[in-house]
């Protein structure tokens, strides 16, 4: 089962600390205009200012919260590698502060740097030894890497500190998951929904181990719609627990695309039905469309659009079994069909809840047009 099948919620949120001090030295005018900006949502301008107020106090103890700052704003623009950078340069000029220390391992997680985020926690939690956070992050950052033992020590010595944080209770039930098996991970998940009965990341876990650990289907229904009770209904999870929800009610057998084709090719007869299902098809007669791409289809089974818009015939229709078959002939007979292939990575991951499958076809379509941005996107949404 991989990793993003679990709903872990435990946000990395970015700590900031104040700092004011006495007097306007040279510098101080532009740093409290940049604040000024920053808050009225003027970053660019704000990131102008900082960085001219950091150049006029070169050498001033004061730039490290300049630094920080400059680091914190970075990080809202989705500027992750230089907020690192920034970090280090407040850590350079004082490097005993707690929050840029996490900050700094937060950015550096984000960067997949992991050894730099876990010695960031590492020395901010030396710092500040009753904090479970430090803690905390470093574990997460061990579940990035699959390092469940040193996960669930670090989650351990932080609930040590904070014992009823459902957040940590769930994470710490994923790296049990894979250090104790199944039956421990479920002990603690459910300890965790007897306090916290609307936590969704536990309620998603449950029906997950149920449904892919000990392939008890009526145990993850369960757990699936008590989850889906509590979701706002369209996230990724929810999309996902809405899929397995419909397979699990579902036959094991499901129909297939039905049609007849004929013994021999006609190629131009296809392209004129074709034509007439797609004018159908944007006007909204979808159902009309999908048995004029059927004819188009039998009139030439080799036909790769005709499964191509069959498919998002079928995927307006909410048929996403059916659509999921069109895309994937449509591969089938086009490898190179990009939209096809990512279309049928679309259905997958959002609907069918074949989400390593998923991955692999947006792999082969970056391999095939590097610049395609759709497959960039959700690729990163499945990963984040």
């Amino acid at each position: 089962m991989k990793r993003n099948w679990f709903h872990l919620l435990l946000p990395a949120m970015l700590i900031t600390v104040l700092f004011f001090g006495c007097g306007r030295r040279p510098g101080e005018k532009l740093y409290y205009e940049a604040l000024s900006q920053w808050k009225a949502g003027n970053h660019v301008r704000a990131r102008s200012l900082l960085e001219k107020s950091i150049r006029r106090r070169t050498g001033s103890s004061a730039n490290a919260d300049a630094y920080n700052r400059l680091g914190l704003l970075l990080w809202e623009m989705g500027e992750t590698e230089s907020a690192a950078t920034a970090f280090n340069e407040s850590l350079r000029i004082d490097g005993g502060q707690f929050a840029v220390l996490c900050n700094l391992g937060v950015a550096l997680s984000a960067e997949k740097d992991f050894g730099g985020a876990e010695r960031a926690f590492r020395e901010a939690a030396v710092l500040q030894p009753d904090d479970p956070r430090p803690l905390a992050y470093t574990g997460i950052v061990y579940v990035q890497n699959q390092k469940w033992e040193d996960a669930d020590r670090n989650l351990r010595r932080a609930l040590s500190r904070t014992p009823n944080d459902p957040q940590l209770q769930t994470a710490l039930a994923l790296t049990e998951l894979h250090t104790q098996g199944a039956q421990a991970a479920l002990k603690r998940l459910l300890n965790v929904v007897k306090s916290n009965p609307n936590y969704e990341p536990a309620l998603f876990n449950l029906a997950a181990i149920y449904n892919y650990w000990l392939q008890n289907p009526a145990q993850a229904g369960l757990w699936f719609e008590r989850y889906l009770d509590q979701s706002n209904g369209v996230d990724a999870f929810s999309a996902f627990a809405r899929a397995r929800l419909q397979a699990l009610k579902e036959p094991a057998e499901q129909p297939g695309i039905s049609f007849a084709p004929q013994a021999q090719r006609d190629r131009k007869k296809a392209e004129q039905l074709f034509q007439k299902a797609l004018t159908d098809h944007r006007a909204g007669k979808t159902t009309v469309a999908i048995d004029e791409y059927i004819l188009a289809i039998e009139a030439d089974d080799s036909y790769d659009r005709a499964f191509y818009n069959l498919g998002l015939a079928y995927y307006a229709s909410g048929q996403m079994v059916l659509a999921g078959e069109a895309f994937t002939r449509a591969v089938k007979l086009n490898p190179a069909f990009v939209d096809a292939r990512y279309n049928a990575a679309l259905v997958d991951h959002y609907h069918l809840g074949k989400t390593p499958q998923a991955l692999r076809e947006l792999d082969i379509v970056l391999t095939q047009q590097p610049d395609y941005q759709p497959a960039k996107d959700l690729i990163a949404r499945i990963r984040k």
